[in-house]
């Protein structure tokens, strides 16, 4: 009896270790996308705070060779009521590392909340100052990332919005590794914020853990469902949780055999052509389940999806 326990111990090791090699060896392309620019929260942070989130997201881009797209709420450039220059600068600063600018909505409004034609003057209200920095430096204003990744919840609202945006230059920006990353974010901005320091490496290495275990989930997920390895977009938020921890989930990735590329690189890829309009439920899920959902693809393989731990949902509060 002890020999066959310690017989299958051994051989569930091997298969771990196994299974750990084959997911560091498969690392492919990956396009960085940030969402809720200038800062998420702001209303949490000083301008001292902003200014070290942006300057540690940009060094961490230039480290690694990353050229990012961040989405802009330029609701959020609002202070007491007026434009605050210093939020704006932080958009120059994006466009002077290199990096493009997209537009997330003004109010980060729900598309499954509110009338379409409220969120459609929304989007024309959350361009004004972006477009004209991004048309400035000689660029477009290219690319829309949909709040909440709520795209409608009807073919018809689908069609109206999606019709809209190419009428004012606008590609969807889609995301393929999409993660409950935002949960760690507020839980560590109740940590950073209270200056505890020893929480603050207790989520920032649970995070590290969570999102190695999310991208070779999609992985799996891009094999079952598209057949073969994709050039990932990944969406994470403009937190103080990433100024301080995304240098090392990419360090990790680079170490799986990760490389990095443009969101328009990605984009040519052609399964990014692949119709969506299958999925008009209430959740704003991946790319690949509702390219899978859209064809008729059985719904089991979604199982698995990493989750983060209950203390970190409870840090992070409702």
């Amino acid at each position: 009896m002890a020999h066959s326990m310690k017989f299958a111990f051994a051989a569930a090791l091997l298969a771990m270790v196994w299974s750990v090699a084959q997911t560091e060896d498969r690392g492919g392309l990956m396009a960085i996308t940030v969402d809720d620019l200038p800062v998420a929260q702001p209303s949490w942070h000083s301008d001292q705070q902003m200014e070290r989130i942006t300057s540690d997201l940009l060094a961490t881009f230039k480290k690694h060779g990353v050229r990012a797209v961040g989405f802009v709420n330029e609701g959020k450039f609002e202070h007491d009521g007026k434009v605050d220059p210093f939020r704006v600068e932080i958009l120059k600063r994006w466009l002077d590392a290199g990096h493009e600018l997209g537009n997330h909505g003004y109010a980060h409004l729900d598309l499954h909340r509110v009338p379409s034609d409220e969120w459609m003057a929304d989007v024309v209200r959350g361009e004004q100052v972006t477009r004209r920095l991004v048309e400035a430096r000689g660029g477009n204003l290219t690319y829309f990332r949909h709040p909440f990744l709520h795209t409608g919840m009807s073919v018809e609202v689908q069609t109206e919005t999606g019709e809209f945006l190419k009428s004012r230059g606008y590609t969807v920006a889609p995301v393929t590794i999409d993660n409950s990353e935002w949960i760690y974010g507020r839980a560590y901005s109740v940590a950073y914020n209270e200056g505890h320091e020893e929480l603050k490496r207790r989520i920032g290495e649970d995070y590290v853990r969570y999102m190695l275990e999310v991208a070779a989930f999609y992985e799996q997920q891009s094999e079952a469902i598209a057949g073969r390895p994709i050039p990932h977009v990944l969406l994470v938020h403009a937190y103080a949780l990433n100024a301080d921890w995304l240098d090392e989930v990419l360090s990790e990735l680079e170490r799986r055999g990760y490389g990095w590329i443009s969101l328009g690189e990605a984009l040519e890829d052609p399964v990014y052509d692949r119709a969506v309009d299958g999925w008009t439920g209430r959740g704003g899920i991946t790319w690949l389940h509702r390219w899978a959902i859209t064809e008729g693809i059985d719904r089991s393989v979604f199982a698995g999806e990493p989750e983060p731990p209950e203390w970190i949902s409870e840090l992070a509060g409702p």
